[in-house]
């Protein structure tokens, strides 16, 4: 996907925390990391979300989703298919959006510098 908002950049509740790519229509989604599934499910406006903790205190949390393929508890390998992005509905020229936020201990983090790590 192309992204459209970066990590630090003024959104409506304040710098964003997060990725936002968009992407499109029933794009899949894969794991950014191995690790284990920790929440797969509706989370208030976020629609569907993934979070997945990679370990040594990391979590991958994926919003925007339609339909999930992961449930909570199960082990996830890097690349692996979790999801499918929703219809487009984002105003984002009939593109689907998908948020993407790295925590630290429970701390946003840039996510550039784990994908760079990774790449």
């Amino acid at each position: 996907g192309r992204l459209t908002r970066d990590f630090g950049d003024a959104a409506a509740g304040g710098p964003a925390r997060g990725l936002t790519y968009a992407a499109p229509p029933g794009a899949r989604v894969v794991s950014p990391c191995g690790g284990r599934a920790v929440f797969s499910g509706p989370f208030r406006s976020y629609g569907l979300l993934l979070i997945v903790d990679c370990g040594n205190g990391y979590h991958f949390v994926l919003a925007g989703l339609e339909r999930l393929d992961a449930e909570a508890g199960s082990r996830l390998l890097a690349g692996e298919p979790v999801g499918v992005l929703g219809s487009g509905d984002s105003g984002e020229g009939g593109r689907a959006s998908l948020y993407v936020e790295l925590r630290r201990n429970g701390q946003a983090v840039d996510p550039k510098g784990w994908f760079r790590a990774r790449s």
